[in-house]
């Protein structure tokens, strides 16, 4: 990990902020071919970007409106603390594809025309494999300009599903789920509280519906902001100030079957215009 101070700024046009990096980070972080992908802090704050290069060795990193309001940068030259690291994305990709090697039942198709919500589960427990099959479903979700804001917190701990089933009568399901995934979306890294939330609802869909294609079961719990239950999540799983917990999937191995009900209606489609 490189840490350096540096100037942020505006560029040359007056349209981009941009960090001016210190070094030639295809040498640093020994990148000689493509797109240098680096994560790190900015005065404490985690970003996620890429490296552009101007020619000669040269490179900036350009901050976004979520990023420069999070550091406080009002348009005016400021010297902040940085620290950079590279992210070998491909490395990352071979890692997850070993952990995640579990079979799915179904095609995308049949497993989106037969998910049901699920609340009652057997005994059975669900393996580490399953439940790291699904946090990378939910990974690959797509986000607004790829900022991948999600968070999930896994909650196996039968006290803590205990304690949140009984204090919210719409999560009863987690008494006897084998485990639940809160879906909280970090603030810093993505400012635009619409693009919060739909990101991390589409992450919240992909992660039901590998729920659904590993013969598991499972159901969305909505949380409401400003209520009591929130309150209570956010004092069980020790969440800091830049997470919004957004939802809570219960998971488990089914004890229901439920029968299916048509989905489709012509009313609701409409082509060019209303």
């Amino acid at each position: 990990m490189e840490q350096f101070d540096a100037l942020i700024k505006k560029d040359g046009s007056g349209r981009l902020t941009i960090v001016e990096i210190p070094f030639n980070a295809k040498e640093v972080f020994h990148k000689p071919k493509g797109t240098v992908y680096v994560s790190g802090t900015i005065n404490g704050i985690e970003y996620r970007s890429k490296l552009l290069s101007r020619g000669n060795g040269k490179f900036v990193m350009v901050l976004d409106k979520a990023m420069q309001k999070s550091i406080g940068f009002h348009g005016q030259e400021m010297t902040a603390n940085i620290t950079m690291s590279s992210e070998d994305l491909e490395s990352v990709a071979g890692k997850s594809d070993k952990i995640t090697d579990v079979k799915c039942g179904l095609d995308a198709f049949t497993a989106i025309k037969t998910r049901q919500s699920i609340r009652k589960f057997t005994a059975k427990p669900v393996s580490q494999d399953m439940v790291s099959a699904i946090l990378y479903a939910g990974m690959c979700a797509p986000t607004a300009k790829d900022k991948r804001p999600y968070h999930f917190i896994v909650i196996r701990d039968r006290c803590v599903l205990s304690i949140l089933a009984r204090y919210n009568s719409n999560a009863a399901m987690l008494e006897h789920s084998a485990g639940a995934i809160t879906v909280c979306g970090d603030k810093n890294r993505e400012g635009i509280k619409e693009f919060l939330y739909a990101d991390c609802a589409a992450a919240a869909q992909n992660i039901l519906l590998c729920i659904h294609g590993l013969g598991l079961g499972g159901v969305w719990c909505g949380v409401v902001p400003n209520s009591d239950w929130r309150k209570l999540l956010i004092e069980q799983l020790a969440l800091p100030n830049k997470l919004e917990p957004i939802s809570v999937i219960a998971f488990g191995w089914p004890d229901e079957e439920k029968e299916l009900c048509p989905r489709w209606e012509t009313a609701k489609v409409h082509y060019d215009k209303w």
